[in-house]
C-alpha cells in the first residue's frame, strides 16, 4: 500500500490544501443509542515529556497514564498555535483560528475585549442545541468582557478565570511554596488566586486552585448524571505562576531546585484531578457513556527555567514552531467505542476533536465549515487526519506535510527571513536544515502555505511580544513566534 506521504507528493499542493481545509458536512453519529457525555480536559503549557506515559521520568502521572492505557494515546498530536489563546480558539471552533482573525495571543491590557467573534459558533453552542448541559470549569482566555464571556458562547455554567493566568493560592500557608512569575512583564510579588463564577467575581478564603476546579467538575458531573453533558475542564496548571500546596510538594521533596519541585507538584495535582474525575464517572456509572479527551494547548515554556519542564524528546518549547512548541500530549478514552491501549502515530490536529465530538453527539453544524475531521474512523484505520498542517503568526509561518516541515521566520534583528526545512522522520529533533539541498520541497510547501493563506483572514489584532531564539547550533536568532 502506498504510504500517506507518497500519496501526498503526487498531488498538487494547492489542491491538497483545498481538500484539507474545505468545508465538511457533519459526519454521521457512531451508532450510539443516546448522545454520549463529553469531557474535554485541557492542560495549560504542559510539555510532551512532562507525563510519564510519554516517557517522562521526573514527574509521575499515574492517573493520566491510566487514561491512556484505557484508550488511545496520540504521538503526533498537533495544536494550531504555540501559545494559549489562538490554540484554544481553534480547538473550540473546529477551525483554523486565522479564519476569523484570531492569530496572536492577546497579551496587552488594551486587548481584553478581544475574543471569538459573535458570529463564530463553538462547541457548546452546537451541543446545547442537541440537549446538552454545558459548562466551562477553568481557563477561558478568549475575552474578558461581558460580550466575549464564555456564557455568551454557549456555556450554561462557568467558574474559573477569564484571563490567561492567575495564582493558585489565596495566600500561602505553612508548607506551600511559590515563586515570582518568570515571564518578563509579569507580577513579581505573590500573585493571589482570582476566580469568577458566572459573570461575578468569587472570593475564596483558601484552597488550591487545581483542587477547586476538580471539585467543581465533579459537582457538575453529579448534577447532570441523568442528562447528556459537555464539560470543558480547562486546568491552568502547570502555567505560571509557579505555586504549589504542601500536599503535592511532599511528593517531590527530593527535588532540590525550587522551580522544578513546584512545577512537578503542579503537574501532580492536575494528575490527581484527572484521577478524581475518572473515579466520579465510575461511581456514577457513566464511564461507558462518556468520551474523555485530554490535550495540552501548547508545549511547556522554556522561561520557567532549564530542566524545570520537559518537551523531550522534542526540541523547542512554547512560542516556537519547533515540535516542542506545537506537538503535545493527546489522549482519548471511551470504553466500548475506542480501543484500549492503542498508540496512534499518524498526525492529527486539535480541531479534529471538535469534529469528532460533534459526530459523536449527532450535532448539526449547518453550513459552518470545519477544518477538522471525525477521528474515530481514522483511529481504526491508523490514518492521518490531514494531508498538511499549517501555522501562521505573520510574517512567520510553518507547514508540515508528510515527513517534511518548513519553517519561515524573520531574523530577530529584522533583517529578512530565514528558511528551514526539516525531515521529521530522519531528524525528529529538527537539527539539520535541508532547505538548500531540497529546494523543490521548499517550493512545494511554500505553495501549500500560499494556497492555505489565501483562504484565511488577516489578523484582527496585533501582538507586541516577540520571542527570539536560534533554531539550530550557530544559527542567528529568529522570531519563531510573535
Amino acid at each position: 500500500m502506498m504510504s500517506p506521504f507518497k500519496r501526498t507528493v503526487l498531488i498538487a499542493a494547492a489542491g491538497l490544501l483545498s481538500a484539507c481545509v474545505s468545508a465538511r458536512s457533519t459526519p454521521a453519529s457512531h451508532g450510539v443509542e443516546a448522545p454520549p457525555n463529553i469531557i474535554l480536559i485541557i492542560a495549560d503549557d504542559l510539555g510532551y515529556g512532562d507525563l510519564s506515559v510519554y516517557g517522562g521520568e521526573r514527574i509521575q502521572t499515574p492517573h493520566i497514564d491510566t487514561l491512556a492505557a484505557d484508550g488511545v494515546r496520540f504521538t503526533n498530536g498537533y495544536v494550531t498555535a504555540a501559545v494559549c489563546a489562538p490554540s484554544r480558539a481553534a480547538l473550540l471552533s473546529g477551525r483554523y483560528q486565522q479564519r476569523f482573525g484570531y492569530e496572536f495571543n492577546p497579551v496587552r491590557r488594551d486587548l481584553e475585549g478581544v475574543g471569538i467573534p459573535a458570529d463564530v459558533r463553538i462547541l457548546p453552542e452546537y451541543l446545547r442545541e442537541r440537549g446538552y448541559r454545558t459548562a466551562l470549569v477553568g481557563k477561558w482566555h478568549l475575552g474578558r468582557t461581558r460580550e466575549t464571556h464564555p456564557m455568551n458562547h454557549g456555556f450554561d455554567e462557568f467558574v474559573g478565570l477569564l484571563p490567561g493566568a492567575t495564582g493558585y493560592l489565596v495566600e500561602p500557608s505553612e508548607g506551600d511554596e511559590w515563586l515570582p512569575d518568570p515571564l518578563p512583564g509579569s507580577p513579581q510579588g505573590f500573585w493571589p488566586m482570582r476566580l469568577e463564577r458566572g459573570y461575578e467575581r468569587e472570593e475564596r478564603t483558601g484552597g488550591y486552585l487545581t483542587d477547586i476546579l476538580t471539585d467543581e467538575a465533579i459537582g457538575f458531573i453529579g448534577r447532570n448524571r441523568d442528562r447528556p453533558f459537555f464539560l470543558t475542564l480547562a486546568y491552568n496548571a502547570p502555567h505560571t505562576p509557579l505555586q504549589a500546596s504542601a500536599l503535592y510538594l511532599e511528593r517531590y521533596a527530593h527535588i532540590e531546585d525550587p522551580s522544578a519541585r513546584i512545577y512537578a507538584a503542579m503537574v501532580s495535582a492536575m494528575d490527581d484531578g484527572v484521577g478524581r474525575v475518572m473515579a466520579a464517572l465510575r461511581e456514577q456509572g457513566l464511564s461507558e457513556r462518556t468520551l474523555v479527551i485530554f490535550v495540552s494547548d501548547n508545549g511547556c515554556a522554556a522561561y520557567v527555567g532549564a530542566g524545570v519542564c520537559s518537551n523531550a524528546p522534542l526540541r523547542g518549547s512554547k512560542a516556537t514552531y519547533l515540535e516542542g512548541g506545537v506537538r503535545v500530549p493527546m489522549i482519548a478514552s471511551w470504553p466500548g467505542h475506542l480501543p484500549r491501549g492503542r498508540v496512534h502515530e499518524q498526525p492529527i490536529v486539535s480541531f479534529d476533536w471538535t469534529a469528532t465530538i460533534l459526530a459523536a453527539a449527532g450535532a448539526e453544524t449547518g453550513s459552518a465549515p470545519l477544518d477538522g475531521v471525525d477521528l474515530l474512523p481514522l483511529i481504526a484505520a491508523l490514518e492521518p487526519s490531514s494531508a498538511a498542517i499549517v501555522w501562521r503568526t505573520s510574517p512567520n509561518y510553518a507547514v508540515r506535510e508528510g515527513d517534511w516541515k518548513l519553517i519561515v521566520a524573520e531574523r530577530a534583528d529584522g533583517a529578512g527571513m530565514i528558511t528551514y526545512l526539516f525531515n521529521l522522520e530522519a531528524d525528529p529533533q529538527e537539527r539539520v536544515n535541508r532547505a538548500a539541498e531540497r529546494p523543490e520541497i521548499v517550493q512545494q510547501l511554500q505553495r501549500s502555505y500560499e494556497a492555505w493563506s489565501a483562504q484565511m483572514q488577516p489578523p484582527s489584532f496585533d501582538s507586541e511580544r516577540r520571542l527570539a531564539a536560534p533554531l539550530a547550533p550557530n544559527d542567528p536568532p529568529v522570531n519563531l513566534y510573535n
